[in-house]
């Protein structure tokens, strides 16, 4: 069976993130109306986006530039060789917990906790296949 590193799955969701952007940039309501997001707002009682409101058009574009710019930055960094988990870990688990503590807030959405729970699963997976990577020597230590 061929291991799994964190640089192939830092890359997947970087190409993840890019397939969002899309969504976000295109036609947002996809992602906000979608059966999952139903899923969650049923499961949690909180509020649906609204991604095609006129306030919202400009809102979901600068979501959708940031989400594209850190997917890009993942892409990059998995393919440039190893990178650090620790930017990759730091990064996501601080997105999931700021937005699982919005969600707390009458700003949350069934968007905003789908988002939290998301990254904090990408927090353990990194942190699970990395504490499992041996460390190999580098040439010339």
């Amino acid at each position: 069976m061929p291991s799994i590193d964190v640089d192939s799955i830092v890359e997947f969701k970087g190409y993840a993130d890019l397939i969002i952007a899309g969504i976000l940039t295109f036609s947002p309501q996809l992602l906000y109306e979608s059966p999952l997001m139903q899923l969650v707002h049923r499961t949690s009682g909180l509020q649906i986006s609204n991604g095609i409101a006129p306030d919202a058009v400009g809102f979901n574009q600068a979501i959708a530039c940031m989400v594209a710019a850190i997917g890009v930055g993942q892409i990059v960094s998995a393919r440039m060789g190893p990178s650090n988990p620790f930017i990759f870990l730091s990064m996501y688990a601080t997105w999931g917990v700021l937005s699982l503590a919005t969600c707390l807030t009458e700003m949350g959405s069934a968007t905003v906790l789908f988002t939290g729970i998301n990254h904090l699963a990408f927090t353990g997976v990194i942190w699970y296949f990395h504490s499992r990577v041996q460390k190999k020597p580098v040439k010339g230590e």
